[in-house]
């Protein structure tokens, strides 16, 4: 689909382009013969607050792929990202005591950067998860962002924190790039799976309690009230309904009561109401959409029993949470997960 939603109207970050001109450079090509067709500057992009169109960040990407002759730049971008790109959200990560925490910073924060992005983090039992879900539709632009963005943190988790390897299962949901075995060297630790139903990287919860090298809790302190007070004056330009729903998927449990996400709204409970429902939804509705994406998320690790699943959706027995399902898909959990394509 070629339509541009109103998170892609945001654009990407110009400081992102940088670093695709970084990995573009070792091909033997300056900035000036990447960046002028675009009627870019590289002083240009390295402004906090410049962003690319994301029509013309697709055409960047395409070009870039051309002049290189590869298939895909998101392995290099996502193997060589640093995680001062970032800016505060960096800043905050960082700092974090662990990589449980940076994680759950990345959660909160990431759509600073890249509103066109949810990630969700999770564990059940031995097992913690990373999923992305990208409404970027466009390519090459869409598989670019999510390969690098995977790796990318994965990568930036060994710098952060000294260890050398991180193993970790990692689906993507498109197919394998032509060229991709060129790439296994610098991927020691992870084990790639293609043309998946989600996006996902999942590995041993015991990664979590790496201490980061450069903990800092001053400093950590002060980089999540910015990120706070970037955050706070971009939800005051959004819909109740996209806050509502980032509230839902951010949050630990995702099943919320509406007393609770209205109070972190900063208005009473009859108030969300009826401003969900002036924007033609209601709170249910997106409990539903924000459980149900949990769910198939879950289902598609066959790892996780159908208890662990309830229990994380917050439902007292499988029972309840299969007839949830059926009423979201139409189908049973089991179904589903036999073949999510049906």
């Amino acid at each position: 689909m070629n339509t541009i939603s109103a998170r892609q109207d945001q654009g990407i970050p110009g400081v992102y382009a940088l670093l695709l001109c970084d990995v573009v450079s070792r091909s033997g090509y300056a900035a000036e013969v990447l960046f002028a067709p675009f009627q870019l500057t590289a002083d240009q992009l390295a402004q906090p607050n410049f962003r690319i169109a994301t029509r013309t960040a697709n055409e960047l990407v395409k070009y870039a792929l051309k002049l290189t002759g590869e298939s895909s730049l998101g392995f290099q971008l996502g193997t060589q990202m640093g995680i001062s790109i970032h800016g505060s959200i960096g800043s905050a990560i960082m700092t974090a005591e662990d990589l449980a925490a940076a994680f759950v910073l990345a959660n909160r924060f990431i759509q600073l950067r890249l509103p066109f992005i949810q990630l969700y983090f999770s564990t059940i039992e031995h097992q913690a998860t990373l999923e992305l879900q990208c409404d970027i539709e466009i390519e090459p632009l869409r598989t670019e962002i999510v390969t690098s963005l995977t790796l990318g943190m994965l990568s930036m988790a060994k710098t952060l924190t000294g260890i050398q390897q991180l193993n970790a299962v990692i689906d993507f949901d498109f197919p394998k790039p032509l060229g991709f075995e060129q790439h296994r060297s610098q991927l020691a630790g992870y084990h790639f799976r293609f043309e998946q139903a989600h996006l996902l990287a999942s590995f041993d919860q015991k990664y979590l309690s790496l201490k980061m090298v450069n903990a800092d809790p001053l400093a950590n302190q002060i980089a999540i009230k910015q990120c706070e007070a970037e955050l706070s004056a971009q939800v005051e330009r959004r819909s109740i309904a996209i806050q509502v729903r980032d509230i839902l998927s951010h949050a630990e449990q995702h099943y919320l009561s509406i007393e609770h996400v209205a109070a972190r709204l900063h208005r009473s409970d009859r108030t969300l109401k009826r401003q969900l429902a002036a924007e033609g939804t209601s709170f249910s509705s997106l409990v539903d959409e924000v459980r149900y994406r949990y769910a198939t998320s879950l289902l598609s690790r066959t790892d996780y029993s159908l208890e662990q699943i309830a229990d994380a959706l917050g439902y007292s027995d499988v029972a309840n949470f299969s007839r949830a399902f059926k009423r979201w898909s139409g189908r049973s959990p089991s179904s589903w997960r036999k073949d999510p394509y049906l």
